[in-house]
């Protein structure tokens, strides 16, 4: 079976984010906070909407199931890889949101830059491994 367009596009978003997000991080490291807070933002925005997008998609398509009709890949190991896949996904948006949240708020109030510092570690590698995964999935349903 052959990825729809939506699906092909949305991936290489997801493929191209870490990188989004560490060109941002190297804003911070250079000391350009204004521009690391701002892109930050806007990244994150675009990844919500892209998500919507997809999720929107996806069902209209017929979901999850219907594409896995398709795949050489065992069923159950499939779910269990997406289920994965969506836990770290959906905890490391949650962690995104709260650090821009609590960024915003410091940035106007003082700010400890050893705790963002370490979750937005935790972030990125959270958002690297749900996109890597999410390849992955793509990968399964549509080369196999």
């Amino acid at each position: 079976m052959t990825a729809p367009l939506y699906m092909t596009i949305i991936t290489v978003y997801f493929l191209l984010l870490p990188f989004f997000m560490a060109g941002s991080i190297y804003q911070a490291i250079q000391k350009k906070y204004e521009r690391h807070l701002i892109s930050q933002v806007a990244i994150f925005l675009v990844t919500v909407f892209v998500i919507i997008y997809f999720e929107t998609m996806l069902r209209i398509s017929g979901g999850f199931e219907y594409y896995v009709q398709y795949s050489d890949i065992s069923y159950n190991f499939l779910v269990v890889f997406l289920v994965v896949h969506i836990a770290i996904a959906i905890a490391s948006v949650i962690a995104w949101a709260y650090l821009i949240y609590t960024s915003l708020r410091a940035y106007k109030n003082g700010f400890n830059s050893r705790t963002h510092k370490k979750l937005g570690k935790i972030v990125f590698l959270g958002l690297s491994i749900t996109c890597i995964m999410g390849t992955c999935i793509y990968y399964f349903l549509f080369f196999n």
